[in-house]
């Protein structure tokens, strides 16, 4: 009677798509890590700020340390105001695809002194998009519809592997002294409310696998509006404020926010976009 056969061999499982097999670790002494006492060094701010239209972000970002301006393709606020003189001249560029992006970070990170202390990023929303389109050129053959990309939303799954890349990127920048800030354009949608009635929110105009990635990775997450003084004297409640600029640094049911420096839950911001960056610094070092 001949031998039994030998069990089939078992193939690992496949990787899903977009996302590489992890390549074996060479064998190797294990080094323990050793508990100690950490040293107490500032580390250049990576700050998230979310703001309602014609708050005044891309100023902010023009009116910063040094500033280097990146903005994705079809972002023009920057253009727009040093045009009509209202921001400084500053290096700016405009990136028209993910791996054009991706490359000019390479560039920066491979620079031994950079001639930068901030670097803008204008806006998240046409920054992701550009992510997107990298995403489903690659792995989905230019497809958008639910036979592509937006099949089972799994391009977004596959997405933020790309955009984790991204920001692991820019914390290496950070590393090399760079503060990092990320603009981002407001929306209004509804929020699903587990312990009770529903309620609309501001939210960043990305997507939420997106903003989870970049809310944990940041410092500091920022909100941006107007002061809101309401007249209810008459028959009919009235807006009369919408003046005054203020960020909000505490999460809200309104929006979403964190911060890791202790800074109050509001600020009242100057009507001088020249100041509005250096009064949040102020409170992330605690100066004012």
């Amino acid at each position: 009677m001949p031998p039994p056969a030998p069990p089939p061999t078992k193939r690992p499982p496949k990787p899903p798509r977009g996302v590489s097999a992890p390549k074996s670790q060479p064998a190797g002494p294990v080094v323990t890590p050793t508990l100690q006492m950490r040293s107490g060094v500032f580390q250049p701010p990576r700050v998230v700020l979310n703001a309602v239209e014609g708050w005044g972000k891309t100023s902010c970002g023009a009116y910063a340390p040094k500033p280097a301006v990146i903005m994705a393709r079809g972002e023009t606020g920057y253009d727009t105001l040093l045009g009509v003189g209202r921001v400084p001249y500053v290096d700016a560029t405009v990136v028209e695809t993910w791996p054009a992006l991706l490359a000019l970070l390479d560039e920066l990170l491979l620079q031994e002194k950079l001639p930068y202390e901030t670097l803008v990023f204008d806006a998240l929303g046409g920054i992701e998009r550009l992510c997107h389109e990298e995403v489903c050129r690659r792995d989905f053959k230019g497809l958008w519809d639910d036979k592509g990309f937006l099949a089972y939303h799994k391009g977004y799954d596959v997405a933020v592997t790309d955009w984790i890349q991204f920001l692991a990127r820019l914390e290496k920048l950070s590393g090399k002294g760079l503060a990092i800030l990320l603009l981002g354009h407001t929306l209004v949608k509804p929020h699903r409310n587990p312990e009770g009635e529903d309620f609309d929110r501001y939210v960043c105009s990305v997507h939420p696998k997106t903003w989870n990635s970049t809310h944990q990775w940041a410092d500091a997450v920022l909100f941006g509006s107007f002061l809101q003084v309401v007249d209810d004297s008459g028959t009919r409640k009235r807006g009369i404020g919408g003046y005054d600029r203020i960020i909000n640094c505490t999460r809200r049911d309104l929006f979403d926010a964190k911060n890791r420096y202790g800074m109050p839950d509001e600020i009242e911001i100057p009507d001088d976009p020249a100041v509005i960056w250096s009064t949040i610094y102020g409170h992330i070092r605690q100066e004012a």
